[in-house]
Parts: structure tokens; sequence; C-alpha cells
């Protein structure tokens, strides 16, 4: 089991995952190995300059290379953490809030409720937009205030998800799986704009929902309480 499935709560459910773009990891990468790459040749010019040279009884290019080779491990280490740091960062929107994350040993998790999220804002390069990726600011109502996604693979779905969810959670179906719920009360739909906004409108599609075995009354008799506070 993934380590972000640990984080739910009961009933609730993950809407889109997202992570960095692979560019991210695939530019550390490139970078790390031209490093070492110049690492090992200086180690092996350094070791033909000062062949005659010695401190200590120790040849200096035999001194400075192995120098190199260590520096060359370490940032060959650096590289494979590199990896696991950028698999093990997740993004996710869930029907409840949106939830980052990170850690390879010590995790780290910020989440921002559904209903905190002011507003979300998206910067993207033009090679950003070549390669689909992207960042994403989302704009809380909390103290912490905005929770910054840096070169998020595909940041407009990304952006889309976290709007639909915010939309269902506000009308009340947060938990209930989207697509029947959408295909019923007509999300999106022009036929009836106010329908969705309406308290009582919204309690009649629950109670329609209930009887076409798609809610429990359980989880009716909850949502409809939810509906009632907010009003």
């Amino acid at each position: 089991m993934a380590y972000i499935d640990d984080l739910l709560a009961r009933g609730e459910r993950i809407r889109y995952i997202g992570r960095q773009h692979s560019f991210v990891l695939v530019s550390n990468i490139i970078t790390e190995m031209v490093l070492i790459g110049l690492l090992i040749a200086a180690g092996i010019v350094s070791r033909a300059a000062f062949e005659q040279r010695s401190i200590a009884g120790q040849p200096i290019g035999i001194m400075i290379m192995a120098a190199c080779a260590v520096i060359s491990l370490l940032v060959l280490v650096s590289a494979v953490l590199d990896f696991y740091r950028w698999n093990n960062e997740q993004y996710a929107v869930t029907d409840q809030r949106v939830i980052h994350v990170r850690g390879i040993f010590n995790k780290a998790v910020s989440d921002s409720s559904l209903e905190k999220i002011n507003d979300v804002t998206l910067n993207q390069s033009w090679i950003g937009r070549i390669f689909d990726f992207g960042d994403l600011e989302v704009i809380t109502g909390s103290d912490i205030g905005a929770n910054y996604m840096r070169k998020i693979a595909h940041p407009i779905e990304f952006k889309k998800a976290m709007i639909e969810a915010k939309q269902h959670y506000s009308r009340g179906f947060g938990y209930l799986d989207p697509q029947p719920v959408a295909a019923y009360v007509g999300v999106g739909a022009d036929q009836n704009p106010q329908r969705a906004h309406s308290v009582e409108d919204t309690l009649k599609s629950l109670t329609d929902l209930r009887d076409l075995g798609l809610l429990s009354a359980d989880e009716y008799e909850k949502k409809k309480q939810e509906l009632m506070n907010r009003s």
C-alpha cells in the first residue's frame, strides 16, 4: 500500500495524483553526470601533471585522482537520492483536500482543505508548455496562505481536478463518485445553471441518488446534515 493511502480518512477518495515532471529529474541527473565526467577528467589530468611530485612520500597526482574519485562517488549517490526523492514526492487531490507528500525516509505531509482554497494560479514558461509542466500556487485561507507546487507534470489537468473537486465538495457531493453525480445533476449543463446552487435542489438530488442506490441511508443523512449546517 502506498504511503499516501494511509493518510486518507475513512470514505475519502483520491480523484487525481500528480508529481513533479520527469524533466526535473532528468535535468538534475544530467548535471550530476556531467560533473562526474569533469571530476574523472580532472583526476586523470592531475595524475599525469603531478606524476613526479609527492608530499610525504605520496604522489600528488594519485592523491588528487583519489579525491576526485571520492567526490564522484558522492555525486553518484546524490543522483540516486534525487531519483528516490522525485519518486516519493506526490501531489494528490481527494474529495476533501489537496495533499503534498515528500521525503524518502522521513516523510513531510502538508494538505489544504478544499473549502479553504480561495484561488489557484498557474505559471507556465514556453519550455513548460512544450514539455507540459508548470508551477501551481494554491492560495488558501489558512495561516500558511499558499501551497506552492514546483514544476508539476500536467499542471492544467491538475488544476482542473482541484477546481472540480472543490465544486463537488461545495455542492455536497464531495465523497461520491463524480461520474454518476455529474451525469445526474448535469454539472456544467447550460439548460439549468441554477440547479447546483440551490440547497433545496441539492437535497432533492441527494434524495434521488439515495433512491437510485448510489447513496446509502447513512451517507444521505450525513450529507443532508452538512448541507443544513452550511445553509
